[in-house]
């Protein structure tokens, strides 16, 4: 049975995992997992995994960098893959996985997809794409409370590609400056060339489309209606959704610690935002606030 496909992808702390794991018990002959291919602490997910994607796929070839969505979109990014490469190795990788599911709608939340958004179509000719932006002063300090160590030195060094810099995807108005950029900075630049590529894949691909985070978890359940009949409208085969009254009324998994709000941020932090992120932010509606305006005219 030919699949209808649908990808959801971010940069974290967006609800993808919330969407991976939900969509399924609000469509009908619906398949949704997040990170559906990742070693997780829970052995009643980890095993059937391994199962199905072997231990070269989820172990090993990882630590080699030749295999899982990480290390192909970073080979990709760049440059030390082709696209004709990287396209043929995720559809084999897939290709079991997709089979065995019995529900002709598969949904995957991941927060590497979106290293392939504008590619996805050419992977699999008909696929959806489901990108989830946050205001990158919101996402930036849940990254922060969520991972205090991401972009400490030793927090790349578990994986064989270290991390995406300016100068490995050649953004060189922040090459030289990346060494400067303490952990604020480098989360900042990270929401800027991840949301600069969905942003892309919007413009360019066919059936992609990107959801402010804001408008999906709160009251108004306007947004996340056009969120699930995207996902579950496939031409021919529309899927029936059911009542979706308070799914996403609350956010979950929300980050601990304390908050510190932008309103309390120096205002040098919110120049440095401002210079990565500004003009994308402001496209989708972040940082017009006479607040926020105020503080960039310190």
């Amino acid at each position: 049975m030919k699949k209808d496909l649908v990808f959801i992808a971010s940069g974290g702390r967006t609800g993808t995992k919330f969407f991976g794991e939900m969509l399924k018990t609000i469509i009908d002959d619906c398949w949704s997992e997040h990170e559906s291919d990742v070693v997780t602490d829970d052995l009643a997910k980890t095993l059937p995994r391994i199962r199905r994607f072997g231990w070269w796929h989820m172990i090993f070839g990882r630590l080699a960098g030749v295999s899982g969505l990480r290390p192909l979109g970073h080979r990709l990014l760049t440059g030390s893959l082709r696209e004709e490469e990287c396209v043929h190795r995720l559809r084999q990788q897939r290709a079991k996985y997709h089979a065995e599911i019995q529900e002709p709608l598969v949904i995957e939340s991941s927060g590497r997809w979106w290293m392939f958004a504008g590619r996805i179509h050419r992977i699999w000719p008909g696929a959806k794409t489901i990108g989830i932006i946050r205001d990158p002063r919101d996402w930036v300090e849940s990254w922060r409370r969520h991972q205090p160590l991401r972009h400490a030195r030793t927090w790349f060094g578990w994986f064989p590609l270290g991390a995406l810099t300016p100068r490995a995807v050649e953004d060189f108005d922040w090459t030289d400056r990346w060494s400067e950029l303490n952990q604020f900075g480098r989360l900042a630049w990270d929401w800027r060339t991840i949301y600069g590529q969905l942003d892309h894949a919007v413009a360019e691909a066919p059936d992609v489309r990107l959801f402010r985070f804001e408008d999906l978890f709160g009251p108004d359940d306007s947004t996340v209606r056009e969120l699930v009949t995207f996902a579950a409208d496939h031409g021919e085969r529309r899927y029936h959704v059911r009542d979706l009254a308070g799914f996403t009324a609350t956010v979950r998994n929300a980050s601990k610690g304390p908050r510190r709000g932008w309103r309390d941020w120096p205002a040098e932090d919110a120049h440095l935002l401002d210079a990565l992120c500004g003009p994308l932010m402001r496209k989708y509606g972040y940082g017009m606030e006479p607040e926020w305006q105020a503080m960039l005219k310190r």
